[in-house]
């Protein structure tokens, strides 16, 4: 009887536990960044060192054989869920890829991008900031990814892939690029958050690099994939 009691109070706890995540944590989610500026108090981060400029140069060369390769429009802001964050977009253009068509709405996100509600409380966006309602992107994604309660398909964008010799190519940043012109300034990192900057300082950036020469190689890299995949 006493282990019956015991296996009972496991349940009801686990119970509790599934209920207070979904009925609680994400309408909290839902409730604060419903407020208006809720970016500003946020952190993002920037990305320095010559192993960002090198992994620019990585891009450049395997970008274009990623899965799908997509210019898409911009229909929501950034949508908040647990443990992950994606954007609604619709489909414009098929550059690469198969199963998708022009007008298709999807939603766009990738492991990783989240908003992170303890210190340093931040936006995580692999260094590239939340896409404009209203904007073009050029976008180049792995494909669909299971997604629980999604009303749309949802696609990852593109992280890296495994080559033909097992070889694995990671993309440092990821690989979103806004048709129209942004100018970027270096970040300067403040505090003791490492390169996390406060995202009001960032806002204005399309790319969050901490030197000159990492946002030049990040420049650079735009140029040439906009030029390869014009609207």
């Amino acid at each position: 009887m006493k282990m019956r009691w015991v296996l009972l109070s496991v349940t009801a706890l686990t119970i509790a536990a599934a209920v207070y995540g979904g009925a609680v944590i994400r309408p909290t989610f839902t409730d604060y960044t419903s407020q208006e500026n809720w970016k500003e108090h946020f952190m993002v981060a920037g990305v320095d060192g010559s192993f960002g400029v090198d992994n620019c140069g990585v891009m450049k060369e395997y970008l274009p054989q990623s899965p799908y390769i997509l210019r898409v429009e911009v229909l929501g802001d950034l949508e908040v869920l647990f443990g992950q964050a994606q954007q609604k977009v619709k489909v414009k253009q098929v550059y690469a890829g198969d199963g998708l068509e022009v007008g298709r709405e999807i939603y766009l996100s990738r492991r990783g991008w989240s908003v992170v509600f303890v210190e340093p409380y931040s936006i995580e966006r692999q260094y590239v900031n939340i896409m404009d309602v209203g904007r073009e992107y050029l976008v180049f994604a792995n494909g669909e990814i299971d997604a629980l309660d999604s009303d749309l398909p949802v696609y990852s964008c593109c992280k890296g892939f495994e080559k033909e010799t097992g070889e694995t190519v990671s993309f440092l940043v990821a690989p979103v690029f806004c048709y129209d012109h942004t100018d970027n300034v270096p970040l300067q990192a403040t505090g003791n958050y490492g390169t996390y900057v406060p995202y009001s300082e960032a806002k204005d950036n399309e790319f969050f690099g901490m030197t000159s020469e990492m946002v030049e190689a990040w420049e650079q890299l735009k140029a040439e994939m906009i030029q390869k995949y014009p609207r």
